[in-house]
């Protein structure tokens, strides 16, 4: 009878320490979220931004034009942060888009690769929703999410 009563808190433990060991692991979106609030606070931004789009110079091509042509649409928007990270050529981005980053304030160069997201969506653009300097929300222009930038415009042009 003891031998049964100690398989039984035996299990009890194990099953309590492996509950407890996956509830405190971060999913990726918190380990996404800690990362750009991160780089946001070693950018040290001058104004509140409502939006930062993260532009990965690398990573998912179709994904990456369509911000890409979001940039260019939107580029005097002062309420958007456009960052440009893991850039091979800021000539070529420059040219492709059809804006030189130095004559817009909103439009900053990473890099020191802050803004690398550390998880298997750094190669998306990035979709950031800020309020009063804090990231409330962010999200991926990725194949499973192909209308992310066709929804911030929608946002961005009811401001």
């Amino acid at each position: 009878m003891k031998s049964k009563k100690k398989k039984f808190s035996l299990y009890v433990v194990l099953i309590t320490l492996l509950v407890s060991a996956l509830s405190c692991k971060k999913s990726l979106k918190d380990i996404e979220t800690d990362h750009l609030s991160n780089a946001i606070s070693k950018v040290r931004l001058d104004q509140d931004f409502n939006w930062v789009v993260v532009l990965p110079g690398l990573g998912c091509h179709g994904c990456i034009q369509e911000g890409e042509a979001f940039v260019r649409d939107h580029v005097k928007n002062q309420q958007i942060l456009f960052v440009l990270t893991k850039i091979s050529s800021l000539k070529i981005l420059q040219q492709k888009i059809g804006i030189k980053a130095k004559d817009f304030p909103n439009v900053y160069i990473d890099r020191n690769n802050f803004f690398t997201i550390p998880t298997g969506n750094s190669v998306y653009p990035c979709i950031i929703k800020m309020e009063k300097g804090k990231v409330i929300d962010h999200e991926f222009q990725s194949p499973e999410n192909g209308a992310a930038f066709a929804k911030l415009n929608g946002r961005v042009s009811e401001q």
